[in-house]
């Protein structure tokens, strides 16, 4: 018994802290940023700020950020951004004064990225994935994954 409340008094001491880390995002349009804190509320989840990565170019703004714990498909009590250890990467963007819907582009386990680059009306996502013998930590295979956008959102474009 006496592990779980040394856990749970852990527990107390890491949230706030990482609370900390959510204002300091790095600054995105203030509607794009209102649509990030929502969905990440709607997830039930936790951003992790030192994780967001912004491009931009001409007209567009390009967010990826991540949402960590998420407690959407926990009972209502749940403590958002406690419920797992797994993280989820989502693209947004900034069109034209419209905000362009989530979709997601990697996580644990899968696809992550390390750049973004904004050409000729393309979004091109470079990270790496999981070759055959990785573990889910560690994925070191390169992949490019490419995104067309209008109004509506982001469609990746598969080869």
């Amino acid at each position: 018994m006496l592990g779980l409340e040394i856990r749970a008094l852990a527990l107390a001491l890491v949230l706030p802290s990482l609370g900390a880390i959510a204002g300091e995002c790095a600054p995105v349009p203030e509607n794009l940023e209102k649509a990030i804190h929502s969905y990440i509320a709607k997830l039930k989840a936790f951003e992790d700020c030192s994780a967001r990565r912004i491009q931009t170019s001409d007209a567009i703004t390009v967010v990826i950020y991540t949402a960590e714990g998420a407690c959407a498909d926990f009972p209502a009590r749940a403590k958002p951004g406690t419920c797992s250890n797994n993280w989820t990467r989502y693209m947004m963007g900034f069109v034209n004064h419209r905000v362009l819907p989530p979709l997601e582009v990697g996580g644990k386990g899968g696809f992550t990225d390390t750049a973004i680059k904004i050409a000729h009306g393309i979004v091109e996502v470079s990270g790496l994935t999981l070759g055959p013998n990785d573990a889910l930590c560690c994925p070191s295979v390169p992949e490019t994954k490419r995104f067309d956008f209008s109004q509506g959102g982001f469609s990746e474009i598969r080869p």
